[in-house]
C-alpha cells in the first residue's frame, strides 16, 4: 500500500500544489541573492523576473516561467531563489538532471537556505533516493529560524511511507501534526502510516478529523473506508462510502469501492 501524495489527499481547495510539497523561492532575504544587494535597478529587475516566474509556474507555463528565471540569473548570476525556483521548474517539466544541478548550485551558494533543502529533499523523494532526501529534511529541519517545519515534516513523512519506513513516518507525522493539527494531509498520512501498522484504532481518530469536515476528498474517504472496514465498523464505512460515490462518483475509488476491490494497491498513492 502506497502513501498518499502530499498533493493529491489535501484537495486543489485546501493545499496549492506549491504548499503541498514544495516551498516556493521568495524573492527576498535570500543569501548572497540579488535581492539583497540593495536598490540597484539589477536587483529590482531581477527580482521582477522571478516573481513573474513564480507567477507562470503556478499557471503551469513551465517553459515561460523558465524563461523569466534565466533573464533574472542573467542579471544576478548568484540569486539563490533564481536558481531554487529554476529546480522547481526543471522538475516540473521532467528534466531531473537540470533540476538537481540547479538545487545544487543553490545550496552551493546558501548552504542553511531552508527552502531549497526542502525542495531538494523532495526532489530526491521523487526520484526515489530516499536516504539523500532524508539529510536534506533533515538538514532543513535544522536551520536556525526555518518558519516552515511542518510544511518538512508533511514531506519527510511522506518520503518515509514511500521508502517503507512505517514507524519513522509516523513518528515524523506525530511532529508535524502537533505543529498543524488542523493540515488534512498530516492527518490522513498520519492515519494511513498507523492503518499500515494495523492500528486502525488510532488511525480511525486521524481519519475521522478530515472525513467528517469539508477536508474530505476521494482518497482520504477511500482510506476511512479500509479503516473502518478493518474495525467492524458498518456505520462509519457505509457512511464514507456513500460520501465517496457521491461526491466522487467518476474517481477511481468510488469505482473500485462499488465493485468491492477493496484491496487495490493503486489507489493509496
Amino acid at each position: 500500500m502506497k502513501p498518499l501524495s502530499v498533493m493529491r489527499v489535501a484537495g486543489a481547495a485546501l493545499l496549492a500544489l506549491l504548499l503541498g510539497a514544495c516551498a516556493t523561492p521568495s524573492g527576498s532575504g535570500t543569501t548572497r541573492s540579488a535581492a539583497s544587494s540593495g536598490d540597484s535597478a539589477r536587483a529590482r529587475n531581477a527580482r521582477v523576473h522571478l516573481e513573474l516566474a513564480e507567477g507562470y509556474y503556478q499557471r503551469g507555463q513551465g517553459e515561460v516561467a523558465l524563461g523569466e528565471v534565466d533573464k533574472a540569473l542573467q542579471l544576478s548570476p548568484d540569486y539563490v531563489a533564481a536558481y531554487n525556483m529554476k529546480g522547481l521548474i526543471e522538475m516540473g517539466l521532467g528534466h531531473e538532471r537540470r533540476a538537481d544541478a540547479d538545487f545544487r548550485q543553490a545550496l552551493s551558494l546558501a548552504p542553511d537556505n531552508g527552502d531549497t533543502l526542502h525542495n531538494y529533499g523532495w526532489f530526491l523523494c521523487s526520484q526515489g533516493r530516499y536516504a539523500e532526501s532524508f539529510t536534506q529534511f533533515a538538514r532543513a529541519l535544522k536551520v536556525h529560524g526555518y518558519r516552515s517545519a511542518e510544511r518538512t515534516d508533511l514531506a519527510y513523512g511522506v518520503c518515509q511511507l514511500r521508502a517503507g519506513d512505517v514507524t519513522g513516518a509516523e513518528h515524523t507525522l506525530r511532529r508535524g501534526f502537533a505543529l498543524d493539527p488542523a493540515n488534512p494531509a498530516m492527518a490522513t498520512n498520519l492515519a494511513l502510516a498507523l492503518h499500515r501498522q494495523h492500528r486502525d484504532r488510532d488511525a480511525l481518530f486521524y481519519i475521522a478529523r478530515v472525513n467528517d469536515a469539508a477536508t474530505a476528498n476521494a482518497q482520504s474517504l477511500w482510506l476511512g473506508v479500509l479503516i473502518a472496514r478493518r474495525l467492524g465498523d458498518a456505520q462509519r464505512q457505509a457512511a464514507w462510502t456513500a460520501q465517496l460515490t457521491q461526491r466522487f462518483p467518476n474517481s477511481q475509488e468510488a469505482i473500485a469501492v462499488q465493485q468491492g476491490h477493496f484491496d487495490d494497491p493503486g489507489l493509496l498513492r
